[in-house]
């Protein structure tokens, strides 16, 4: 049993790592919350769990921002670092305030309390413009937006005041709902053109069918950031779909298959879809026009794992987000699983 420091349960890899370790271990979890940080962990656990009481008395919360002062956790065994902005669009320097210093800040709060181990969630897209292979010891050099860039700038911090601990970068892909109930509490970037789709605003493919659209359920990805807890491997791990990886074609067959739709049209990329794309969905649009190929090698061999087709789980997002309104009904977690359950297949 250890005790471990987790940033990022209010978000959504962090709240599905935060019920991994509550499940599946039986270490005490202490996580760094903005604000009022035990009335927003009930928030949390309400949103696991449909009574919200499950495991309270091994999980306790201290108030912190990455962007100023964190309250001292006392001694710690393991750092496992899920916070970050996502947003693809902030200005550079407010993003490295949250995604480098708050990283910096994470590491020093680790060496303070003595751990052995961190645990640091990166990006897949640290790969930037690359095309072609990036394997888990690459780092990119161009970047589409500040997110990339400053995830790849917090690696490299990483790297430099590790200070003796042993140290793990989990790099997830584009992470979705769970492959075995659909369930999410974000609905971005792959939901974006589908819901479009289903509501018939597309009246052209703008990509070329054969870019790959590297997706991971985010069991999967929280399965692996909890393994690497608990494991002593140390280096970078890629929780990725790698060779396996959708491309828009198959994606486009799957989402007309689930939809009763005709495939529209492709067209050069950057060319109008006949949709209204607002600068929210814009800034997805270069994730579904990909040429790099993700290795995962390391992740399979060390951590026995590999990502599932997303065709063996595709129309179980989709049902899902139907149930949900496409985010606009919250459905606790556990309910979700246990409607899955009881769904004729």
């Amino acid at each position: 049993m250890a005790r471990v420091l987790l940033t990022g349960a209010t978000g959504f890899v962090g709240m599905e790592v935060l019920a991994r370790l509550l499940e599946e271990t039986e270490h005490d979890v202490v996580c760094v919350v903005r604000g009022d940080a035990e009335a927003r962990l009930d928030q949390v656990l309400a949103t696991l769990y449909s009574d919200g009481t499950p495991h309270r008395d091994r999980v306790s919360a201290i108030p912190g921002d990455l962007t100023g002062d964190v309250a001292s956790p006392g001694p710690v065994d393991v750092v496992c670092h899920c916070a970050a902005s996502i947003s693809f669009d902030l200005p550079l320097e407010e993003a490295r305030t949250i995604n480098v210093e708050g990283t910096r800040t994470m590491l020093r709060v680790a060496r303070e309390s003595r751990a052995r181990r961190f645990v640091h969630v990166s990006t897949a897209y640290v790969s930037g413009t690359h095309a072609g292979l990036f394997t888990e010891d690459m780092l990119g050099t161009e970047f589409r937006n500040t997110y990339e860039q400053t995830k790849c700038e917090a690696e490299r911090i990483v790297a430099a005041e590790q200070d003796g601990m042993d140290v793990a970068i989990a790099r997830p892909s584009i992470v979705v709902g769970e492959s075995t109930s659909g369930w999410t509490p974000a609905f971005n970037v792959l939901y974006w053109p589908l819901r479009a789709f289903a509501r018939g605003l597309f009246e052209t493919i703008p990509a070329r069918p054969d870019g790959r659209v590297d997706v991971v359920p985010v069991d999967y990805v929280a399965d692996g950031i909890a393994a690497l807890v608990d494991s002593d491997a140390t280096g970078t791990f890629n929780l990725v779909a790698a060779d396996e990886a959708a491309v828009v074609d198959e994606l486009a067959t799957l989402a007309c298959d689930h939809f009763g739709r005709e495939r529209p049209p492709y067209v050069e990329t950057g060319a109008s879809s006949g949709a209204a794309v607002d600068e929210h969905g814009a800034v997805y649009v270069p994730y579904f026009d990909m040429e790099v190929v993700f290795d995962d090698a390391r992740t399979r061999d060390l951590l026995g794992m590999r990502a599932p087709k997303l065709s063996s789980y595709f129309d179980t997002l989709l049902d899902y987000a139907d149930r949900a309104k496409w985010g606009k009904r919250g459905v606790p977690r556990d309910r979700a699983a246990a409607a899955y359950a009881a769904s004729p297949r």
